[in-house]
Formats: structure tokens, C-alpha cells, sequence
């Protein structure tokens, strides 16, 4: 009965030592690189306006850097609606990624890189304006105007990108603490 208890227990031991539990652990990825901060002109707590109204009443957008610097993530108070993005740089794309989800349903999704001229400009769609429609062209950029302001300019296309007109233009301005 000894014998078998032996052989059972060295039959547990051989798993562990196949899985690399014993073995040092391998180096985890780190968003520490250049590409990985492009976006950080985005970060902070901003009144957003339209860009052709600066004294309407602001609507809220709090911006932080999170998973280790890994994400940066969006949360968006407006008048009539509440939503969220997630942005990450993907490494095996060299693009940066972003969804848009908010209290509408609507899930909006983007794909970017960063221009010479340090803006952010993302291509992608969102849900569509009347039931049955399809997803819309959209295109959208983030301006860095100042360390303290960002012009966000969102466009879309109905004719596959042959014209294109304004969704939204908004000034971020960080707010005063």
C-alpha cells in the first residue's frame, strides 16, 4: 500500500514540474515605450464644449491612465446621455484601439495612429441613426490645441468616404482645481 501511495503522489508532482510552475517566470509585457504615451495629452478632468458655442453650460469628461499605464480610459457626463471609451495601444496592430460604449446602447468602434502632427486620428463606425440602417463611416480626431486644451472633431460619411460632415466638434478645456 506504501508503494502505491508513493507512485500516486510522485504522479501529482510530475504535472506541476510539465506546466513550468517550477521554472522562473517569463517576463511580463510593459506599456512603457513612446507609443505607449501618444495619448496622454487626453488625461484629465475637462469641461467639453462645442467648439462654436465656449459659453455653453460644460459637459464632463474625466480622462485617467490606468492598468499600469496600459489604458486609457474615458468617463463622459453629458446633458442627455452618460458613456465610456476604452483606449489601448495594440502592440501586434502598431494602431491604437478604441470602444465607445454610452447610455444610448451605442457601441462605437475606432481604430488610430498618431500623425506627425501630434494629433490622434481614428477611422471606424457607429451604430446607426434610425433602425435598419447600417453602421456609419466615421472618422475622428483629437487635436492637442495646448497642455491645457484638446479639440475633439468627429466626421462621418454616408457615400463610402466621398464627402464627409461634421458630427461633433468640441473643445476640452482642463478644468480649474
Amino acid at each position: 500500500m506504501g508503494r502505491r501511495l508513493w507512485v500516486l503522489a510522485s504522479m501529482l508532482v510530475v504535472p506541476v514540474f510539465a506546466l513550468g510552475l517550477a521554472a522562473t517566470p517569463q517576463a511580463l509585457p510593459r506599456c512603457d515605450g513612446p507609443e505607449y504615451r501618444q495619448f496622454d495629452f487626453w488625461i484629465g478632468a475637462w469641461d467639453v464644449r462645442p467648439a462654436n458655442q465656449p459659453e455653453a453650460p460644460p459637459m464632463s469628461s474625466v480622462i485617467t491612465s490606468e492598468d499600469d499605464g496600459c489604458v486609457i480610459r474615458e468617463r463622459w457626463k453629458g446633458a442627455r446621455m452618460t458613456g465610456q471609451s476604452v483606449n489601448i495601444y495594440d502592440r501586434s496592430r502598431g494602431k491604437w484601439h478604441q470602444t465607445w460604449v454610452d447610455s444610448t446602447g451605442g457601441l462605437h468602434e475606432y481604430w488610430g495612429t498618431r500623425r506627425p502632427d501630434g494629433a490622434m486620428a481614428f477611422e471606424g463606425d457607429l451604430p446607426p441613426r434610425r433602425p435598419g440602417e447600417g453602421r456609419v463611416s466615421t472618422r475622428m480626431t483629437f487635436f492637442p490645441l495646448a497642455s491645457d486644451r484638446v479639440r475633439q472633431l468627429a466626421e462621418s460619411s454616408n457615400d463610402g468616404g466621398k464627402t464627409w460632415s461634421v458630427n461633433v466638434d468640441l473643445i476640452y478645456s482642463k478644468r480649474k482645481e
